[in-house]
């Protein structure tokens, strides 16, 4: 079931505003307002600036901006930003619905055990969507990294020799874009876009 293209929600304009931002309250209240401009709920926000047990935690200072995965009393560095922008894409990533309708639709008839290779790449490929309904450049830095692991994976399957054989398979990576319901046109001219690099 293809849905409809991603639209851009945030402009990368307004992700600006976040990087004079040193308090992690204003910062999370700013990150938060933005996010309600998105199509889909954030159902779970990490903790900024405080303790959180089995979740995220953000630390922002004058040289960190930094993401903690946090269990059992302690954290683990989940990512580091280089700036605000770049934090907030890696809360975003962490914090986006796992999969969109079309690959709900698609996991609900797979075995969770069995399954688990086709799981992954429908929560890649509904990543790549997610990402691009925040705004392009988030959905382009996702897309160059779920490719490449699309392609890594298509290589541990035995289907390619190597990373660069299954990235030229054209019909093989649109396979694994459209997943989601990313459409076939949108998919086509993300696969163009990503060719020369």
């Amino acid at each position: 079931m293809p849905l409809p293209a991603p639209t851009t929600s945030i402009p990368f304009s307004d992700l600006t505003s976040l990087l004079p931002l040193r308090d992690h309250r204003a910062y999370a209240t700013q990150l938060q307002a933005l996010a309600q401009q998105l199509p889909y709920p954030i159902s779970r926000w990490p903790a900024f600036g405080e303790y959180a047990e089995d979740w995220l935690s953000v630390e922002i200072s004058e040289f960190k901006q930094q993401l903690f995965y946090c269990e059992r009393g302690g954290y683990t560095l989940q990512a580091s930003g280089e700036n605000l922008i770049d934090l907030s894409y890696q809360i975003f990533r962490a914090i986006i619905p796992a999969m969109t309708p079309t690959a709900q639709q698609t996991a609900a008839t797979l075995d969770r055990i069995k399954d688990q290779r086709q799981l992954i790449w429908l929560r890649m490929s509904s990543e790549i969507y997610r990402m691009f309904q925040i705004n392009p450049q988030f959905g382009m830095r996702t897309a160059y990294a779920n490719v490449a692991w699309m392609c890594e994976e298509l290589v541990r399957a035995g289907t390619f020799p190597t990373p660069q054989a299954a990235f030229n398979n054209r019909e093989a990576i649109l396979h694994g874009l459209t997943l989601s319901g990313l459409p076939q046109d949108f998919a086509a001219n993300l696969y163009e876009q990503l060719k020369p690099l």
